[in-house]
């Protein structure tokens, strides 16, 4: 695909706007707005950065008529660009009013070191008792991938792999909380780290990639020294451990696509192996978001009916277990059914972004509401996080809202993300990070760090 003007300046249209919200809105590398702003980047901007400089062409190519990517890639960059500005409006208009927010799943107290400690070993005793049954039921991790993502026969079970889930941030977030309160016990220390990729190893024996690279850029994200600590944050800084976080995500992603290929089928998919590298690092870090967003901008409502809606309402009932109502829309996540319109045997859907989702259901209207719902909301949140101490803790649940809930924006999976994610974070905030002055038995391990305003 051979770049055009209009398509380099839709381009520089959605990253000034990027760089705009990041300059403007956000606050420190752990803040919402600039982890909304990243993986905006990763999901929305990384393909079409590709196709500007000739490294690749849309995903799958058979789907797509040259002829038209040009002027196609050019309207798909300005809708998510209208989508996109709306947000920043959204984020703008709470951040900047002085509302307190309302997040009540960050922690009002920094972390209490025993209890933390007493959660991620508890999680990971029940987490590895899990995994063990699993490696012998179907004779290894191989055999275990292949039952949970392809033959989905541990289909209702994924409770268990949310205590993995779980417990991995919460060993992490534990690990740099014992490091900036300088708690006692090297060992201690460590093994709450050790716990952390145990928690996340075993996440990845169910087929999922995304905790394993969450822990991962938690760690960039939440560790400083001490000698900084309650120094301002600088923007190069800032930049740095973003610019590291993004490389840790595509090269981890990238590798453990590698590594389940491998172990689920004894060797790397064909077709992601005859892929150039640019190709397996979208399709590794599952950014062909834009990709989809593309056929979606094509197709509706020209070629297929709007949803109008009902993405949306399969995503509010999706909250309800299916063991009390059996007859429970089974395609809540859109990317199945989006996929089967043009790939009908397959079974596993493509990524879908907020932006496209807005469009699908509502047409262009979508895009600003869509958009402006989506700012408000991250600009609620974040403007709660900013009141909250800098604790490993708070670190944690940022990068789980802003990849595993909000990744793009208000999706119809949120409630449900939130059920499965941020649910038992704010539980947890109350026994972690209890909202009273901890006693001194409490706190034997734990110096008590000051809030940061």
């Amino acid at each position: 695909m051979e770049p055009t003007l209009s398509m380099v300046l839709a381009a520089i249209l959605l990253f000034s706007l990027l760089i705009t919200c990041a300059v403007m809105l956000g606050r420190g590398p752990s803040d919402l707005v600039l982890l909304f702003v990243l993986v905006f980047c990763l999901f929305y901007g990384f393909r079409p950065l590709m196709f500007v400089l000739g490294l690749d062409v849309p995903y799958p190519t058979e789907v797509f008529f040259p002829d038209e990517l040009p002027e196609l890639f050019t309207n798909t960059l300005l809708a998510l660009s209208l989508y996109l500005g709306m947000a920043i409006v959204g984020i703008a208009a709470v951040t900047r009013s002085g509302t307190r927010g309302w997040a009540p799943f960050f922690a009002d107290r920094e972390t209490n070191l025993r209890r933390a400690l007493t959660v991620t070993f508890v999680l990971t005793a029940i987490g590895s008792l899990v995994s063990a049954y699993l490696f012998a039921r179907y004779g290894g991790v191989g055999g275990v991938i292949v039952a949970s993502k392809y033959d989905k026969a541990l289909a209702g079970l994924f409770a268990f792999r949310s205590i993995s889930g779980v417990g991995a941030i919460i060993a992490v977030t534990t690990f740099i909380d014992m490091r900036r309160q300088g708690a006692s016990s090297k060992v201690l220390t460590w093994t709450a780290l050790v716990c952390a990729f145990a928690n996340a190893f075993s996440v990845f024996m169910w087929g999922s990639r995304g905790v394993l690279i969450v822990v991962a850029a938690i760690l960039v994200l939440g560790l400083q020294s001490h000698s900084r600590r309650r120094l301002r944050v600088r923007r190069e800084r800032v930049l740095l451990r973003l610019l590291v976080a993004v490389v840790i995500v595509v090269v981890a992603a990238s590798g453990m696509r590698v590594a389940r290929d491998t172990l689920s089928h004894g060797e790397v998919q064909s077709n992601y192996a005859a892929s150039s590298t640019w190709r397996q690092a979208a399709v590794g870090t599952n950014s062909v978001y834009f990709d989809a967003a593309m056929l979606s901008f094509r197709d509706w409502p020209s070629t297929y009916p709007l949803r109008r809606g009902e993405d949306f309402w399969n995503g509010l009932v999706g909250v309800v277990p299916r063991a009390l109502w059996r007859d429970k829309p089974t395609g809540i996540p859109p990317g199945k059914w989006f996929r089967q319109v043009y790939e009908p045997r397959k079974l596993n859907g493509w990524p879908m972004g907020a932006g496209a989702l807005w469009y699908l259901n509502f047409g262009w209207w979508g895009l600003p509401l869509g958009g402006l719902i989506s700012g408000l909301v991250i600009g609620t949140v974040a403007a709660a996080q900013r009141r909250r101490p800098r604790s490993g803790f708070n670190t944690g649940v940022a990068v789980i809202a802003a990849v595993f809930v909000l990744p793009l924006g208000w999706d119809n999976q949120v409630l449900m993300k939130f059920v499965i994610w941020l649910g038992p974070m704010w539980l947890l905030s109350y026994y972690v990070a209890p909202r009273r002055a901890s006693t001194s038995a409490e706190t034997e391990l734990t110096p008590v760090a000051p809030v940061n305003g």
